[in-house]
C-alpha cells in the first residue's frame, strides 16, 4: 500500500497547541508545512533558539507604563547608485515575527528536500548607518516569555529573510554607535564571531564596557594562619561582603547592573604574580640578558594587579633588571584601563613606576605598531573571551556550514547557515587538518561528526521535520587572527598564556561556551549565545593541544602545555600559600586550567 502524504491541514491539526508564556495569550503550533518549487511537499521543524529580549529575567522587566511609551528605533541603510554615484535610501523590509529558525541547505538524492541554500552575500557593511529616530526609543517586548518554549510558524522564505539584511562586522558597529546613544544594531546580519565580539567588546554597550568589576581582597590572605582550604573559602566568601551593597541593589537602569568576577591573580596575590615574575626573570636572564631590555606586553590587564606584583618582585630581587624593564598593557575595556591607571598613579607617588608602564586602551586586534625587539607576551584568561564561529555539518556529505546571526526589525535574532565559508573559518579548518593530520573527527568524543554517518542520515530520512545539519561546533577563528598578529607585529615574542580547558554548564554543541550573567549575587546561565548584547559574559574553553599546534604552525615556535598546578609547583613559592593542614589552595584550585609557554 503506497504511503499517503497528509495534507497541510491534516498535519497541522494533529499537532498540539503550545502556549508561549505564562503571561501571554498567544498560541501556536509546532510544525510548519513548506512547499518546494517543483510542487512536492516537505515538512520542516522550526525551533526557537533565543531572542535579544527574551533573555532578560523578571529583574529586567520594565514598568508597563514606561514600556508602553517605548517604540522601535530605525536603521537607515544607505546604498550607492552605480549610475550617478549618489546615495539612495532603501527602507528595510519588516520581519514577520521574531524567529530563531535554523536555516541550512542541501538537496538530497531522490528528491528529498532539506533546507534552502544561502549563498554568501556581498559585503556592504560600509554602507550601513545606524540612524536614531528622535521620537522613538525601544520596542515593547514581553519579557515573561520563556525562550526555550517559544515556537512559531515560519512564513517567510529562508533566503529572502537572509538576503534583505546587509552583513556588518563588529568593528563597523562600534564605529556607528556612540556613548550618548548606544543603539544595538537592527536589520543586519553578522557572522557568529562578529555577533559575540560585539556583545562582549562594543565600547558603548559591550559586556566589558559596562559595570565591569574584578574581585580584589583588601589585603592578601595569610595562609599560614588558615586551617584548611575550606576555611580559606569561608574567608574568601566573607571578603565579598564589601561588594554586597553594590550587587544586591536593584538598579533603575538595567544597563548599570554590576558584574563581578574573580581571577587567580587577584585571589592569590601577590604570590601568583610572583610565580609569573620568576618565569619571566629566568627566561630573560638565560637567553636575553644583558643584550636586550626586559620588555613585557600584557593583554587584558584587569585591575593592574599582575603588573604591580611583577614589577614589585623584579625590583626587590633584581634591581639591575628592574632598571631595564618596560611594562605595556593592552586593555580593550576603557573602564578597566582607567582602573589600571588609578592603581598605577597611587604606586607612582610612593615607588616611582611612572617611567616603567604604558597602558594602551585598544584591542589587540587593532594593533598596528611593529615591535621588532624581543619581548614577553602575557595573556591570562584572555583566550576564553575570543569570539568563535559556529559551524554545522551536513548529514549527507559532512560539508561544513558557517553560521550567521540575523537581527530583525525588532532586534530579535535568527540563526542562518551557509555552505560558503569565510576566509578565517576555511583557514582554521585547513590548518587543523594540516597540524593534526592524524585527527579523525569521527572518533573525537562529543564532536558532531562522531555520530555514525548512517545514524545521522537516518534522522533526516525518518523525521522529515528535522533539519539536516549536525549540532554546532564552535571554532576559534579569533585565536587564529591573534596568532597572525603575534607573528607579524611581535616576531620576537615569547608567549605565556593561561586559560580554561573545560567549562561546566555550557550551551549545546562541541567546544561550546558558557553564557552567564551575575544578578543579585547569583550567577545565571542561559542556553544560547544569542542574547541581548552586553548583558552576558560568553566564555569558551581552550583545546590546548590544538592551540599549541596552531601556534607552532603560524608563529614558527615550539610551545609547551602545562597544567595549572604543575606550572605553579615549578615557579611559585608554595610555602607562602600552604595552609596549616598542608594543603595549597593556589595549586589545588583551578584544576580546569592550563598554561601555554614558549
Amino acid at each position: 500500500m503506497p504511503l499517503r502524504v497528509p495534507s497541510a491541514a491534516e498535519l497541522v491539526s494533529r499537532v498540539p497547541l503550545i502556549r508561549l508564556g505564562a503571561d501571554s495569550q498567544k498560541w501556536t503550533r509546532r510544525a510548519a508545512l513548506r512547499c518546494r518549487s517543483d510542487g512536492s511537499k516537505t515538512f520542516r521543524r522550526v525551533r526557537r533558539q533565543f531572542s535579544t529580549s527574551w533573555t532578560r529575567t523578571d529583574a529586567f522587566k520594565e514598568d508597563p507604563a514606561v514600556t508602553q511609551q517605548k517604540q522601535t528605533t530605525k536603521v537607515q541603510i544607505e546604498e550607492i547608485d552605480p549610475k550617478n554615484g549618489k546615495q539612495s535610501s532603501r527602507p528595510s523590509v519588516p520581519s514577520k515575527s521574531s524567529t530563531s529558525a535554523l536555516r541550512a541547505t542541501s538537496k538530497l538524492k531522490g528528491g528529498r528536500g532539506a533546507s534552502l541554500a544561502v549563498p554568501v552575500k556581498e559585503k556592504i557593511e560600509d554602507k550601513v548607518e545606524l540612524v536614531k529616530d528622535k521620537k522613538k526609543k525601544h520596542p515593547i517586548h514581553d519579557y515573561s516569555v520563556r525562550p526555550t518554549t517559544y515556537v512559531h510558524l515560519a512564513e517567510e522564505d529562508d533566503y529572502s529573510i537572509f538576503k534583505k539584511y546587509p552583513t556588518i562586522t563588529s568593528s563597523r558597529v562600534a564605529e556607528l554607535t556612540s556613548a550618548k546613544d548606544p543603539q544595538r544594531p537592527k536589520r543586519v546580519s553578522m557572522l557568529t564571531r562578529d555577533f559575540i565580539d560585539d556583545s562582549l567588546y562594543n565600547p558603548h554597550y559591550g559586556y566589558f564596557a559596562r559595570q565591569a568589576m574584578i574581585y580584589s581582597p583588601e589585603k592578601p590572605f595569610e595562609y599560614s594562619k588558615i586551617k584548611s582550604p575550606d576555611e580559606f573559602v569561608n574567608e574568601w566568601s566573607s571578603s565579598y561582603k564589601r561588594y554586597d551593597k553594590i550587587l544586591e541593589k536593584k538598579p533603575e537602569d538595567p544597563d548599570s547592573i554590576p558584574q563581578l568576577w574573580h581571577t587567580p591573580t587577584e585571589l592569590f596575590q601577590p604570590y601568583y604574580g610572583q610565580a609569573i615574575a620568576r618565569y619571566l626573570l629566568l627566561n630573560y636572564l638565560v637567553s636575553l640578558y644583558p643584550y636586550h631590555d626586559l620588555v613585557i606586553y600584557e593583554v587584558g590587564g584587569g585591575n593592574g594587579t599582575l603588573m604591580l606584583n611583577i614589577l614589585d618582585y623584579i625590583r626587590e630581587t633584581h634591581p639591575d633588571v628592574y632598571e631595564r624593564t618596560r611594562y605595556n598593557i593592552i586593555e580593550i575595556s576603557g573602564a578597566l584601563a582607567d582602573k589600571q591607571a588609578n592603581h598605577l598613579r597611587a604606586k607612582i607617588e610612593s615607588q616611582g613606576f611612572s617611567d616603567k608602564v604604558r597602558i594602551y586602551n585598544k584591542s589587540i586586534f587593532d594593533w598596528t605598531t611593529d615591535v621588532p625587539e624581543p619581548c614577553f607576551f602575557i595573556a591570562l584568561e584572555v583566550f576564553d573571551n575570543f569570539a568563535h564561529d559556529a559551524i554545522r555539518y551536513n548529514h549527507i556529505d559532512d560539508k561544513p556550514y558557517q553560521g550567521y546571526v540575523v537581527v530583525n526589525d525588532m532586534g530579535d535574532f535568527e540563526e542562518h547557515y551557509t555552505p560558503e565559508l569565510d576566509y578565517w573559518a576555511e583557514r582554521f579548518i585547513n590548518l587543523r587538518t594540516e597540524v593534526l593530520p592524524d585527527l579523525n573527527l569521527t572518533k573525537v568524543r562529543g564532536h558532531p561528526l562522531s555520530t555514525l554517518p548512517l545514524l545521522r542520515r537516518m534522522k533526516t530520512m525518518i523525521n522529515p521535520l528535522a533539519h539536516d545539519l549536525t549540532p554546532p561546533e564552535y571554532i576559534p577563528t579569533r585565536y587564529i587572527q591573534f596568532l597572525e598578529i603575534l607573528n607579524k607585529k611581535f616576531p620576537e615574542h615569547r608567549l605565556l598564556a593561561s586559560d580554561f580547558t573545560y567549562l561546566p554548564n555550557s550551551i549545546k554543541g562541541y567546544n561550546s561556551p558558557v553564557v552567564q550573567v551575575m544578578l543579585r549575587k547569583q550567577m545565571i546561565t542561559v542556553e544560547t549565545y544569542m542574547v541581548l548584547q552586553g548583558y552576558f559574559d560568553i566564555l569558551f574553553p581552550t583545546d590546548f593541544e590544538l592551540a599549541a599546534a596552531l601556534y607552532a604552525k603560524i608563529c614558527g615556535r615550539v610551545a609547551t602545555v602545562a597544567t595549572h598546578s604543575s606550572f605553579l609547583e615549578q615557579w611559585a613559592d608554595l610555602e607562602a600559600t600552604t595552609t596549616k593542614d598542608g594543603e595549597n589552595p593556589m595549586v589545588s584550585f583551578y584544576q580546569n586550567a592550563a598554561f601555554l609557554c614558549t
